[in-house]
């Protein structure tokens, strides 16, 4: 890989400084008994498959944390407001537990989730759901599954934003999936920060035999995901989806305190 700046591009570590987390999910129940809603807070799309993918999500928390009531919120394009979502369980629960659907703590996960939990003492959000060496491990499962291998270039893709804690965190989610991957990871952005997804493909075109695979941090599919497949990358990876490794992401932010 060439040409990219160099606080955008990172390489592996060595392996003592990304220990592992733990790929069970969680399945406890509640703390101490108290009653505990989960609200899953999704940016919204317009893509059904999109929407789809949030949907299966919450089934699949569900099925996972029983004793969890588990509902859906959003930010932004699709209704209910997560502000909404809250205002109603805080009255009915012990506790409410916003975890953001995003990667990286942006905008959405600092200033609109964390404001719309602030007036309910039984009310708090979680962090982003990356950096996560499960997500980097899910990644790397996704480039495998679109053909990418040893010696192709990796971009990783993230939605962007103007904070600097977003840009640090998909930086670290790169860290990882450059230990899970072994080689170095590109970091690029589908808006507001730099470099773009197609600037990043492009400065990888010094070496014309290389192959240029762009990992899509992303949950569903929709108008990000449409943009990386007219990157110039010869490979483009699905995205995450409702897979297990999510699930487990979330329950983990659910159960900090």
């Amino acid at each position: 890989m060439t040409a990219m700046p160099d606080d955008m591009t990172v390489a592996p570590t060595a392996p003592d400084l990304a220990p592992p987390e733990s790929s069970a999910v969680a399945t406890a129940p509640a703390r101490g008994g108290r009653r505990a809603a989960l609200v899953l807070v999704a940016h919204g799309t317009a893509s059904p498959q999109g929407r789809r993918v949030v949907h299966d999500l919450a089934d699949a928390v569900r099925a996972a944390r029983p004793d969890l009531t588990v509902t859906e919120a959003y930010v932004d394009v699709q209704e209910p407001k997560v502000a909404d979502v809250v205002a109603r369980l805080v009255p009915e629960f012990d506790e409410v537990v916003a975890v953001p659907l995003l990667f990286c703590g942006g905008y959405h996960v600092r200033v609109d989730v964390a404001k719309a939990v602030a007036p309910h003492d039984n009310a708090r959000s979680t962090g982003a759901l990356g950096p996560s060496r499960p997500i980097a491990e899910l990644l790397a499962q996704r480039l495998r599954e679109a053909g990418a291998r040893p010696g192709d270039a990796i971009v990783m893709a993230v939605a962007g934003s103007s904070r600097a804690e977003a840009t640090a965190d998909a930086r670290a989610q790169a860290r990882l999936l450059a230990d899970v991957w072994g080689t170095s990871i590109d970091v690029a952005f589908g808006s507001v920060a730099t470099p773009s997804v197609p600037d990043a493909v492009s400065a990888n075109r010094d070496h014309p035999h290389v192959r240029v695979a762009v990992a899509a941090l992303l949950l569903g599919e929709g108008h990000f995901h449409d943009k990386l497949t007219r990157s110039g990358a010869e490979i483009v990876t699905a995205p995450l989806g409702a897979s297990p490794q999510i699930v487990e992401q979330i329950l983990t932010r659910f159960d900090e305190e």
